[in-house]
């Protein structure tokens, strides 16, 4: 269910004679998005090793996290009519990460929105504005709370409740990927709208990556930076998958509580951490909550976020500036800084 958000590493020259770390990029299309990988090694077949085997990693997770696929754990799951399931371990962990993030966010993230998903249609030929009363018939199966996690990889959906792991998939992915990495290596790895940037970036002085934060308006261009290491830089928005009517535009971000997109005068979220798993689920979570909201709950929860409103106000939490570098570039692009 997730995004792009546009990132870039800022290269300088390479001088002199000294021996320059070898890069080798890997790219390729998995869970139906584009995917690059940026290994860098001590030669080339060293990157090269580094990028492939993150790609295979990666591609691995299909048949874990895909609720399309037939041979899929999550489409045997969803058409169990409410009997047990034995699913793999990858699938079972990231299941087990969405509940977790659905209690934690007192539901604003939920991983069992496929009903709702299926019926607006969004980013489809179908893509519709529902009656009501199919909304109302589709939020009856929707709800954390209908999957029982029973131990030893083994889940049960009660109540209907389909599963779509879609808003953590691609965070579950960098996450599997970086697990692969030991300290040293450089990786930058884009993962549709998921970055992961690990190790030390050989083409800056200070190690770190420069990633763009897009502009809703033009998501080509960026209102703002963020320089990181060793962190994941998550990004959810309304320009991202979406259809208009009669002047207004009904986007992929659903409200639990509603079943309608939500509408919480938000464009975009992002969040920077560690784990992007739950940068992820957090950016739904908070575009759902909403600006007074969210900032609340990034508050009380160490949470570095970063809020663009429809009015093309820029907000940042206090945790920000304690894990990244914050440039904002949205001057000349109509947005203010309200720090």
């Amino acid at each position: 269910m997730k995004r792009i958000l546009a990132a870039f590493m800022l290269l300088v020259c390479m001088t002199g004679c000294a021996a320059q770390p070898q890069s080798y990029t890997a790219d390729f299309f998995a869970m139906d998005t584009f995917m690059s990988i940026t290994a860098y090694g001590e030669n080339e077949q060293a990157a090269q090793d580094t990028a492939v085997q993150l790609e295979q990693r990666i591609n691995a997770l299909e048949p874990a996290l895909s609720r399309t696929r037939e041979d899929s754990d999550l489409y045997r799951l969803n058409h169990a009519d409410g009997a047990v399931c034995e699913v793999s371990e990858d699938t079972y962990a990231a299941i087990e990460a969405a509940v977790q993030y659905a209690e934690w966010t007192g539901g604003a993230f939920d991983p069992t929105m496929a009903p709702l998903t299926d019926l607006w249609g969004i980013n489809t030929d179908n893509a519709h504005i529902p009656a009501q009363a199919e909304i109302d018939a589709a939020l009856a199966h929707v709800g954390y709370q209908n999957i029982e996690l029973l131990g030893d990889n083994q889940v049960r959906l009660l109540n209907g409740a389909q599963l779509d792991l879609g808003g953590i998939g691609k965070g579950f992915a960098t996450d599997a990927a970086a697990a692969l990495l030991d300290g040293s290596a450089s990786v930058l790895a884009t993962l549709g709208g998921n970055i992961g940037a690990y190790g030390e970036n050989p083409n800056r002085d200070s190690g770190n990556w420069v990633v763009g934060i897009a502009d809703p308006d033009n998501s080509a261009d960026y209102l703002a930076t963020v320089e990181v290491r060793g962190l994941s830089v998550v990004t959810s928005g309304d320009y991202e998958r979406y259809f208009e009517q009669d002047g207004r535009r009904y986007h992929h971000i659903f409200d639990p509580a509603t079943g309608y997109p939500a509408d919480s005068g938000l464009r975009s979220v992002t969040v920077i951490d560690e784990r992007s798993t739950r940068a992820d689920a957090l950016t739904t979570a908070l575009f759902v909550m909403g600006l007074e909201d969210g900032m609340a709950f990034c508050a009380e929860h160490d949470i570095a976020a970063v809020f663009v409103t429809a009015d093309k106000q820029v907000h940042t939490t206090e945790q920000v500036d304690a894990v990244c570098t914050f440039t904002f570039l949205g001057d000349e692009k109509g947005y203010a800084y309200a720090q």
